[in-house]
């Protein structure tokens, strides 16, 4: 109220020529401090909400903040578990590397070994076992091959020969008797016994280990092991032969005598 009467004093006191002017001013002067204290406010309406926005950015960096910490906390721990992996790693291929030295000698020495048994034994399947000799040789040889792989092979060798011993087989192959290469079908008999026929079975022998030579048999084998044959390829069912097979040999071999009998042998695919 007080302002107002000022106003209206302060116009009274105005003269009247004067006025119309000094009214316009003061409603401009009003005017200009409408729209600068509209703008003031408008700035500090501004300064406010940008107060807020930082405020939220500054939390929201807080919280991403104690988001990395604790990753980096988990990082940490995953890396401190990685290198003691790594270590235990390379602990590992230290001992390997000193396995695998260890180890060749050895493979050398089964790979031998099996070689020279196949020497001893009867000559069945010559060129499978001679391939599977040349391919362990081969296998242990090689830097590109693993000690682990190297070992199964040589192992697989053994015990497929180890098998050879408790099954029977028969085979087509080419062999060189007292008369001249024969094509005969083979027949094995676990790991003692070699046979052979041709065809029209009109030749029958046998492999003898002691002379290192195929010889012929008698007739009354013929028959036996045709049979044997017919097995083995699972033509017939098994049955009770006579077959032609070593005869054992006492512990000290060198008081025995080499010989064979006709022993029975039920050949149920199974010799040994």
């Amino acid at each position: 109220m007080k302002h107002k009467l000022i106003a209206i004093s302060v116009l009274c006191a105005v003269p009247a020529s004067a006025g119309a002017d000094s009214l316009q001013d003061v409603v401009r002067e009003g005017e200009s401090w409408l729209s600068a204290q509209q703008a003031s406010q408008e700035r500090v309406d501004a300064l406010a909400a940008q107060t807020e926005d930082a405020e939220a950015e500054y939390r929201r960096l807080l919280r991403q903040i104690e988001g990395l910490e604790a990753y980096n906390a988990q990082v940490r721990k995953q890396v401190k578990a990685q290198e003691v992996e790594i270590a235990r790693t390379e602990d590992s291929i230290a001992k390997a590397t000193e396995v695998d030295r260890q180890l060749l000698p050895l493979l050398i020495s089964m790979v031998d070994a099996y070689a020279d048994l196949v020497a001893v034994s009867i000559p069945y399947l010559p060129d499978e076992r001679r391939e599977r000799i040349a391919f362990l040789r081969d296998t242990v040889d090689r830097a590109d091959v693993s000690a682990a792989e190297k070992f199964r092979q040589v192992l697989d060798a053994y015990l497929a020969e180890l098998s050879y011993g408790n099954t029977i087989e028969a085979y087509t192959d080419t062999i060189r008797t007292e008369d001249g290469e024969r094509e005969v079908n083979v027949l094995r008999l676990g790991r003692i016994g070699l046979f052979y026929q041709t065809a029209d079975r009109a030749h029958t022998g046998r492999w003898n280990q002691e002379a290192g030579r195929w010889e012929p048999l008698g007739s009354e084998f013929r028959n036996g092991i045709y049979q044997a044959i017919r097995v083995a390829n699972k033509l017939t069912a098994p049955s009770l032969l006579i077959v032609p097979l070593p005869a054992p040999k006492p512990a000290d071999a060198s008081s025995a005598k080499a010989g064979y009998g006709s022993d029975l042998l039920n050949v149920a695919g199974d010799a040994s």
